[in-house]
């Protein structure tokens, strides 16, 4: 899998524990340990392709107006 610059799991293993990951839109956060994502994903999985994933459900990713769900500022 060519690495085009990404993160991948090799880049972080042995370095890193936990991944923690927040999602700009909903403000949704979790923890993951990055021992078992590599498994499943692979050591030379791009993080952004792991991350896009998990935050694919996102309730307001398939707004047609983001600016009905932001909060006031």
């Amino acid at each position: 899998m060519p690495r085009d610059g990404a993160i991948t799991f090799r880049d972080i293993a042995g370095k890193l524990t936990v991944l923690r990951i927040t999602c700009d839109k909903c403000g949704r956060s979790g923890q993951y340990r990055v021992d078992p994502l590599i498994m499943p994903y692979g050591i030379d999985a791009k993080l952004f392709d792991w991350s896009d994933g998990i935050t694919a459900d996102c309730p307001r990713s398939h707004s047609k107006n983001p600016r009905s769900h932001s909060k006031n500022l």
